[in-house]
């Protein structure tokens, strides 16, 4: 990863299988951290962090990714809770300060761009661009599975055709209908200059990341937007 980002993994078992969850963490300016879908703060955690900087921000990316939300918040009383009211919903131990549109959040964190899935609200996720590294930040934007992954999950993935081939997770597809917002949304990640995409359950695509962005959302290109032969 590039020196201002770095990344941690943890198991967790969703739906009988076991993934691979990341958390990624940004410098900014001034050595404040950005951490994003917290992981478990342990004592090695919070110290690695603390060598880093000062954790000033924990970003709630989705109405899932909440859980260690209020522990980390426990651990870093000063730091903001920025996410959406759909996860508050979920887990009523989730207190928010503000969302990625307030214009206090945009103006204390100009290294990061936060672009919101539109169109997807069994998701409800907003993915944050880093452009000193070419690096889309997200969680469950995208989903695969590889050798590294423990069995469950990979016995799993090649059943839904996700192992090798970067997709969205299934039940994102089983929610999300094609439409002009996701279209539209997909292609304004797909316009950055991307180097890597970075998501919660999946190695860093770093191959081709804008086509393989596309051709996992193409089913949500409408008809009346979609050209002969092309993908989104």
């Amino acid at each position: 990863m590039p020196d201002s980002i770095w990344v941690t993994e943890r198991p967790v078992w969703f739906s009988g299988v076991r993934l691979r969850s990341r958390t990624t963490v940004v410098r900014l300016s001034g050595d404040a951290l950005w951490v994003h879908s917290p992981c478990t703060p342990t004592d090695d955690v919070c110290a690695a962090l603390d060598a880093l900087g000062e954790v000033r921000w924990i970003v709630v990316p989705n109405r899932f990714h909440h859980l260690q939300t209020p522990a980390t918040a426990a651990r870093y009383p000063d730091a903001l809770v920025v996410g959406p009211r759909s996860a508050e919903a979920r887990n009523p131990r989730v207190r928010s300060t503000m969302g990625t549109d307030d214009p206090a959040y945009l103006r204390a964190t100009p290294e990061l761009t936060p672009i919101q899935l539109r169109g997807v609200p069994f998701l409800d996720e907003t993915v944050f661009f880093h452009p000193a590294s070419g690096s889309l930040i997200a969680a469950d934007l995208l989903m695969s599975a590889c050798a590294r992954d423990h069995w469950t999950w990979r016995a799993a993935a090649r059943i839904t055709g996700r192992y090798g081939k970067v997709r969205t997770p299934p039940d994102v597809r089983m929610h999300a209908r094609a439409s002009t917002a996701v279209a539209e949304s997909i292609a304004q990640m797909r316009a950055l200059p991307l180097q890597r995409i970075l998501v919660a359950h999946a190695d860093p695509i770093t191959d081709r990341p804008a086509q393989r962005l596309a051709e996992a959302w193409d089913f949500a290109v409408p008809p009346h937007l979609r050209q002969p032969g092309a993908t989104l």
